[in-house]
Protein backbone atom coordinates (compact mmCIF):
# COMPACT_ATOMS: atom_id res chain seq x y z
CA UNK A 1 0.00 0.00 0.00
CA UNK A 2 1.62 3.43 -0.75
CA UNK A 3 0.40 6.46 0.97
CA UNK A 4 1.25 10.70 0.62
CA UNK A 5 3.94 11.07 2.77
CA UNK A 6 4.39 14.95 4.27
CA UNK A 7 7.78 14.14 6.00
CA UNK A 8 10.23 11.78 5.29
CA UNK A 9 13.45 11.19 6.70
CA UNK A 10 15.96 8.82 4.92
CA UNK A 11 18.51 8.62 7.63
CA UNK A 12 22.25 9.61 7.53
CA UNK A 13 23.06 7.31 4.42
CA UNK A 14 21.84 8.05 0.96
CA UNK A 15 20.36 5.37 -1.56
CA UNK A 16 22.62 4.74 -4.55
CA UNK A 17 20.01 6.57 -6.86
CA UNK A 18 17.07 8.19 -6.29
CA UNK A 19 14.58 8.73 -9.26
CA UNK A 20 12.08 11.98 -8.86
CA UNK A 21 9.28 11.53 -11.16
CA UNK A 22 7.10 15.14 -11.56
CA UNK A 23 3.25 15.24 -12.44
CA UNK A 24 0.06 17.04 -11.81
CA UNK A 25 -1.69 13.49 -10.85
CA UNK A 26 -0.81 10.04 -9.52
CA UNK A 27 -0.31 6.98 -11.47
CA UNK A 28 -1.81 4.43 -9.44
CA UNK A 29 0.15 1.96 -11.23
CA UNK A 30 3.67 3.36 -10.31
CA UNK A 31 3.81 0.57 -7.87
CA UNK A 32 4.24 -1.69 -10.66
CA UNK A 33 6.48 -0.28 -12.59
CA UNK A 34 8.77 -0.31 -9.76
CA UNK A 35 7.96 -3.01 -7.97
CA UNK A 36 11.08 -3.92 -5.57
CA UNK A 37 11.70 -0.36 -4.76
CA UNK A 38 11.01 2.17 -2.41
CA UNK A 39 8.56 4.82 -3.33
CA UNK A 40 7.02 7.83 -1.73
CA UNK A 41 4.31 10.35 -3.50
CA UNK A 42 4.49 13.75 -2.36
CA UNK A 43 2.32 16.52 -2.82
CA UNK A 44 4.79 19.11 -3.06
CA UNK A 45 2.67 22.03 -1.31
CA UNK A 46 3.32 21.98 2.72
CA UNK A 47 5.61 19.08 2.04
CA UNK A 48 8.67 19.64 4.29
CA UNK A 49 12.04 18.87 3.17
CA UNK A 50 13.76 18.96 6.39
CA UNK A 51 15.35 15.19 5.74
CA UNK A 52 15.26 14.91 2.12
CA UNK A 53 17.50 17.92 0.65
CA UNK A 54 18.33 16.49 -2.27
CA UNK A 55 14.51 16.41 -2.86
CA UNK A 56 14.34 20.25 -2.35
CA UNK A 57 17.26 21.23 -4.53
CA UNK A 58 15.54 18.95 -7.16
CA UNK A 59 12.09 21.14 -6.51
CA UNK A 60 14.42 24.11 -7.00
CA UNK A 61 15.09 23.20 -10.34
CA UNK A 62 11.69 21.98 -11.36
CA UNK A 63 10.34 25.58 -10.83
CA UNK A 64 12.95 26.96 -12.36
CA UNK A 65 12.47 24.46 -15.56
CA UNK A 66 8.58 25.15 -15.26
CA UNK A 67 9.47 28.98 -15.17
CA UNK A 68 11.84 29.04 -18.44
CA UNK A 69 9.03 26.81 -20.36
CA UNK A 70 6.26 28.99 -19.16
CA UNK A 71 4.19 26.56 -17.57
CA UNK A 72 2.87 25.74 -14.01
CA UNK A 73 4.70 24.00 -11.58
CA UNK A 74 3.81 20.26 -10.94
CA UNK A 75 1.53 19.12 -8.58
CA UNK A 76 3.15 15.88 -7.09
CA UNK A 77 6.85 14.17 -6.60
CA UNK A 78 7.33 10.63 -7.12
CA UNK A 79 10.06 9.21 -5.09
CA UNK A 80 11.90 5.91 -6.27
CA UNK A 81 14.97 4.53 -4.69
CA UNK A 82 17.29 2.49 -6.12
CA UNK A 83 14.98 2.28 -9.30
CA UNK A 84 15.50 0.30 -11.94
CA UNK A 85 15.91 1.28 -15.79
CA UNK A 86 12.68 -0.79 -17.05
CA UNK A 87 10.60 0.89 -14.63
CA UNK A 88 11.38 4.48 -15.69
CA UNK A 89 10.21 3.07 -19.20
CA UNK A 90 7.00 2.09 -17.98
CA UNK A 91 6.67 4.64 -16.14
CA UNK A 92 7.75 7.47 -19.09
CA UNK A 93 5.54 5.15 -21.40
CA UNK A 94 2.52 6.13 -19.23
CA UNK A 95 2.79 9.67 -20.32
CA UNK A 96 1.87 11.03 -16.66
CA UNK A 97 5.53 11.99 -15.78
CA UNK A 98 7.04 14.35 -17.90
CA UNK A 99 10.08 15.84 -15.68
CA UNK A 100 12.44 12.61 -14.77
CA UNK A 101 15.56 13.99 -12.51
CA UNK A 102 17.97 10.99 -11.41
CA UNK A 103 20.85 11.13 -8.99
CA UNK A 104 23.74 8.16 -8.64
CA UNK A 105 25.72 7.59 -6.32
CA UNK A 106 27.94 10.24 -3.73
CA UNK A 107 29.15 11.66 -6.68
CA UNK A 108 25.97 12.46 -7.84
CA UNK A 109 24.75 14.17 -4.45
CA UNK A 110 28.28 15.81 -4.20
CA UNK A 111 27.42 17.65 -7.96
CA UNK A 112 23.71 18.41 -7.04
CA UNK A 113 25.14 20.17 -3.98
CA UNK A 114 27.62 22.08 -6.10
CA UNK A 115 24.91 22.71 -9.11
CA UNK A 116 22.81 24.18 -6.61
CA UNK A 117 24.24 26.32 -4.85
CA UNK A 118 25.95 27.87 -7.74
CA UNK A 119 22.12 28.39 -9.18
CA UNK A 120 21.14 29.83 -5.60
CA UNK A 121 24.24 32.46 -6.21
CA UNK A 122 23.02 33.37 -9.35
CA UNK A 123 19.79 33.82 -8.01
CA UNK A 124 21.34 36.07 -5.70
CA UNK A 125 23.02 37.87 -7.83
CA UNK A 126 19.93 38.75 -10.05
CA UNK A 127 18.15 39.87 -7.60
CA UNK A 128 20.89 42.15 -6.10
CA UNK A 129 21.58 43.27 -9.52
CA UNK A 130 17.76 44.21 -9.90
CA UNK A 131 17.72 46.46 -7.27
CA UNK A 132 21.06 48.04 -8.51
CA UNK A 133 19.05 48.41 -11.66
CA UNK A 134 16.31 50.21 -10.30
CA UNK A 135 18.23 52.93 -8.18
CA UNK A 136 20.17 53.13 -11.24
CA UNK A 137 17.61 53.76 -13.75
CA UNK A 138 15.84 56.35 -10.83
CA UNK A 139 19.41 58.11 -11.00
CA UNK A 140 18.86 58.46 -14.50
CA UNK A 141 15.87 59.67 -14.15
CA UNK A 142 16.14 62.71 -11.62
CA UNK A 143 19.95 63.50 -13.45
CA UNK A 144 18.14 64.60 -16.17
CA UNK A 145 16.69 67.57 -14.75
CA UNK A 146 18.75 70.58 -13.67
CA UNK A 147 21.20 70.95 -11.65
CA UNK A 148 23.03 67.73 -12.64
CA UNK A 149 21.59 67.43 -16.32
CA UNK A 150 23.19 64.09 -17.15
CA UNK A 151 23.87 64.11 -21.14
CA UNK A 152 21.36 61.61 -22.96
CA UNK A 153 25.30 59.65 -24.58
CA UNK A 154 25.53 58.59 -20.94
CA UNK A 155 22.02 57.74 -20.03
CA UNK A 156 22.54 55.32 -22.83
CA UNK A 157 26.13 53.88 -22.04
CA UNK A 158 24.32 53.18 -18.36
CA UNK A 159 21.32 51.68 -19.79
CA UNK A 160 23.18 49.55 -22.32
CA UNK A 161 25.62 48.57 -19.34
CA UNK A 162 23.02 47.13 -17.03
CA UNK A 163 21.25 45.21 -20.24
CA UNK A 164 24.57 43.48 -21.02
CA UNK A 165 25.27 42.85 -17.10
CA UNK A 166 21.65 41.44 -16.96
CA UNK A 167 22.28 39.08 -19.99
CA UNK A 168 25.67 37.72 -18.35
CA UNK A 169 23.67 36.92 -14.88
CA UNK A 170 21.10 35.16 -17.16
CA UNK A 171 23.40 33.26 -19.34
CA UNK A 172 24.71 32.02 -16.79
CA UNK A 173 21.58 31.13 -14.90
CA UNK A 174 20.93 29.11 -17.79
CA UNK A 175 23.90 27.13 -18.42
CA UNK A 176 23.79 26.00 -14.60
CA UNK A 177 20.38 24.98 -15.65
CA UNK A 178 21.59 23.60 -18.75
CA UNK A 179 24.38 21.53 -16.59
CA UNK A 180 21.77 20.11 -14.12
CA UNK A 181 20.09 18.70 -16.99
CA UNK A 182 22.65 16.77 -18.52
CA UNK A 183 23.95 15.41 -15.30
CA UNK A 184 20.90 14.41 -13.85
CA UNK A 185 19.27 13.29 -16.44
CA UNK A 186 18.12 9.77 -15.69
CA UNK A 187 19.45 6.55 -17.48
CA UNK A 188 17.21 3.71 -19.34
CA UNK A 189 19.78 2.05 -19.74
CA UNK A 190 21.27 -0.46 -16.57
Amino acid sequence: MRTLVKKHNLGSTKPASQLFLFSDKLNKHIDSYFSGNVVFEIELKGYDYQHHDEAEKVVDFMNAYCKFRSIKPYKYMTVILNYKATGLTMASLSGDYDYPIAVHGSVGYKELTIIHNAYEMLKRRLMVFENYKNLSLAFVDISKDKPIKLPERSVIILKNQLKKSEQSILKSMSTVLSTFHKKFQPSYRK
